[in-house]
């Protein structure tokens, strides 16, 4: 009997079914009844990846929107061409699509079809809730998923049918009675003009801003006798551009189902739909996933309701096999994106930025200003505000990361631009240069929500002052731990840290008292790190930080992985470097277990990093490497084919006598289609395969 390691892959989707190439993704397509989350023509709602569905009353509605396309991670700071002096991001490292950007709308209409009147079929048990504005009388929650759509009559004896399949691809089926007459249905399209491939029989439609939609050549057939008959046929275009099936001999006793797929491809750069920032777990191995989408807004023939150049933060709950048990949107009427999520007992914790005045809100600190850092909490069921609060001073602040304690109190971090960034009991109070204060900030909220507990300032004066925090965490005594970027030759330490090089920007890491009025410990990291982006705990008060550092050569720079730890004391237990021998590479994010192993993900677009087969990047490769607590390794690593920002390790409770073995959730986006994104969760379980010899 041997024990063979073998990762095994769950690959879940979040708002639509996405999954890392080449293997499928386990959520198929949901659809939601219109309770007020739409404009009202439109009865059900279904996203997928890289599009929408909307069904009226006498059409399907597919909606693509256009995206930037694909480019390597962002930094959350670069340089300025020709300059030493970083470039600040204001907001965490997601694309967001051109504004003015219109998306493109395709109709299906049935030529003569009787009104479409649609039900749902088989509940998947989860649901979907709308926080969108600050009026709790247009909020909708507690709306119930199904995995199937249909429409009774649409022609006389024929059914329509609406679902998808695991890979998130739209499938629809006519289903013509006994007799029935198929020649009934005729395929009328706005929006697009449509030919018929002669090589694979496809119906394929094309948009003016040359997206194409394939109509998958159908699968016709009947079941007779509990077996699938196949029926030949296919489509015919009219003189119209109506289309219509061409059918050969069939069984007209039996019912007859024609089934087409559609599957989305465009020439355009593609379509950045939704981005997973991080992630987090339950007791229970359920996972949580927060970011941003753009599939919240919804053109309908009377236009688009709401903004559609607009992002709303979502939150997503995975069950342990991937199954959707609730998503939940957030925001108002600009641009919101979540960036952090936590999870205990007593409800989910999201933070992240808003630039909508009318962000829901509910026993806020403060009232909005400019653009601020939010931290709202969820109930369990993502159905209930419990608090919901602006953070900030009157410029702008995002927040990037955000920890839970042992009493339910709330800690964020991020970057200020303000003066007068609310300071309550807190370590620093200089908000830095009064013409550019770029400043990291940490916040510690009550259980309620309802006051500061703590805030402060967090970076120098000095120099370039510029810093942000990128990533928080918290022990058993409630001390916070940050990790971030500084350019300030000031920057505050204590304890044991090291020194900066001169003229170089650095990350650092901090680890504040209970009470957040002093430094524990506080040191520099290394020189020319350009996002130091991750950070997590073990059990023994050692800090595990991951990030990208940039190596500066006489013709070009590369920039690679590393991996530092922190003893308790603030010294340096181990620092190291990853990539291949060629490309670049880039750590987003990293997950401890209690003893000290550590998960690094990110991205690479390296033919040979460390510990992964040779591959062909597209344009980069996302990662997941383990290393061991001395930091040796990797111990393997995991190549899932997309950006990668956050990751999470779930220790099941120990089965004596068996033994338990982790299991490592990340989130990210990966491309659809030639390059449409899709936020995507993916668990990886490092449970051996027992084989018998």
């Amino acid at each position: 009997m041997r024990r063979i390691l073998l990762l095994s892959v769950i690959l879940t989707g979040t708002l639509a079914a996405a999954a890392a190439e080449p293997q499928p993704a386990s959520t198929p397509i949901v659809f939601e009844p219109n309770r007020g989350q739409a404009s009202a023509d439109v009865q059900w709602l279904a996203r997928g990846p890289g599009f929408q569905l909307g069904i009226t009353s006498d059409s399907a509605i597919v909606v693509l929107h256009d995206r930037p396309a694909a480019t390597a991670p962002a930094s959350l700071s670069k340089r300025a061409e020709g300059s030493d002096v970083p470039q600040i991001f204001l907001r965490p490292p997601i694309s967001s699509p051109p504004k003015g950007a219109k998306p493109s709308v395709v109709k299906l209409r049935l030529a003569g079809s009787n009104a479409w009147k649609a039900t749902g079929l088989k509940a998947t048990g989860g649901i979907s809730n709308y926080f969108i504005g600050n009026e709790p009388s247009k909020w909708h929650t507690d709306i119930p998923q199904y995995a199937q759509v249909k429409a009774d009559g649409v022609y006389d004896g024929v059914d329509l049918i609406f679902y998808g399949d695991e890979q998130g691809s739209l499938e629809y089926d006519f289903v013509v009675a006994p007799g029935a007459d198929p020649q009934q249905i005729q395929l009328a399209f706005e929006g697009a003009t449509g030919h018929l491939d002669s090589n694979t029989g496809d119906l394929v439609l094309a948009t003016p801003s040359r997206k194409l939609l394939h109509h998958k050549h159908p699968k016709i057939y009947q079941e007779i006798g509990g077996e699938k008959v196949s029926v030949k046929g296919g489509y015919e275009i009219l003189g119209d551009g109506k289309a219509i099936f061409k059918l050969g001999d069939y069984d007209k006793k039996h019912p007859l189902v024609i089934d087409p797929q559609v599957s989305f491809t465009t020439f355009l750069a593609g379509a950045a739909d939704e981005e997973g920032a991080a992630v987090a777990f339950d007791s229970l191995g359920n996972s949580y996933v927060t970011g941003y989408t753009y599939s919240n807004n919804f053109p309908t023939s009377g236009g688009v309701q709401g903004d559609a150049d607009n992002e709303d933060a979502f939150v997503t709950k995975l069950s342990p096999t991937g199954g959707i048990l609730f998503s939940t949107y957030l925001g108002g009427g600009d641009d919101d994106w979540g960036a952090g999520i936590a999870v205990d007992a007593s409800g989910v914790y999201v933070t992240g930025g808003t630039a909508s005045d009318d962000f829901p809100s509910k026993q806020s600190l403060q009232f909005f200003n400019n653009g601020d850092a939010f931290v709202t909490k969820l109930s369990l069921l993502g159905n209930a505000l419990i608090y919901s609060s602006f953070v900030g001073g009157s410029s702008t602040e995002w927040a990037y990361a955000i920890a839970v304690d042992s009493t339910q109190s709330a800690y964020i971090g991020g970057i200020t631009h303000s003066t007068d960034f609310p300071v309550v009991a807190g370590f620093e109070y200089f908000p830095g240069s009064q013409f550019v204060p770029i400043k990291g900030f940490v916040a510690k909220l009550s259980p309620n929500g309802a006051t500061l507990v703590y805030s402060t300032y967090l970076g120098g004066t000095q120099g370039t002052p510029y810093d942000y925090v990128s990533s928080i965490a918290v022990d058993s005594s409630l001390s916070a731990y940050v990790t971030g970027y500084t350019c300030a030759t000031d920057f505050p330490y204590a304890g044991y840290y090291s020194l900066p090089y001169p003229g170089t920007c650095s990350g650092f890491v901090t680890k504040l008292s209970p009470a957040g009025n002093s430094l524990i410990y506080s040191t520099y990291l290394v020189s020319n790190i350009s996002n130091s982006a991750g950070l997590a705990l073990d059990a023994a008060g050692n800090a595990y930080v991951a990030g990208t550092a940039t190596t500066v050569g006489s013709e070009f720079s590369v920039e690679q992985v590393f991996v530092a730890k922190i003893l308790p004391t603030g010294k340096l237990g181990y620092f190291r470097f990853f990539n291949g021998n060629e490309g670049s590479s880039w750590g987003q994010g990293i997950a401890t277990d209690v003893s000290g192993n550590a998960w690094v993900v990110g991205a690479t677009t390296s033919h040979s990093f460390p510990g992964a087969p040779p591959l062909t990047p597209n344009p980069y490769a996302g990662f997941v490497m383990k290393l061991d607590p001395s930091g040796n390794g990797p111990i393997y690593t995991v190549l899932l084919g997309a950006q990668i920002n956050g990751a999470a390790v779930f220790k099941p409770k120990p089965r004596i006598p068996l033994p338990t073995y982790p299991l490592i959730y990340t989130t990210g986006y990966r491309f659809t289609g030639s390059s449409n994104r899709d936020a995507w969760v993916v668990k990886l379980d490092e449970s051996p395969i027992i084989v018998n010899e």
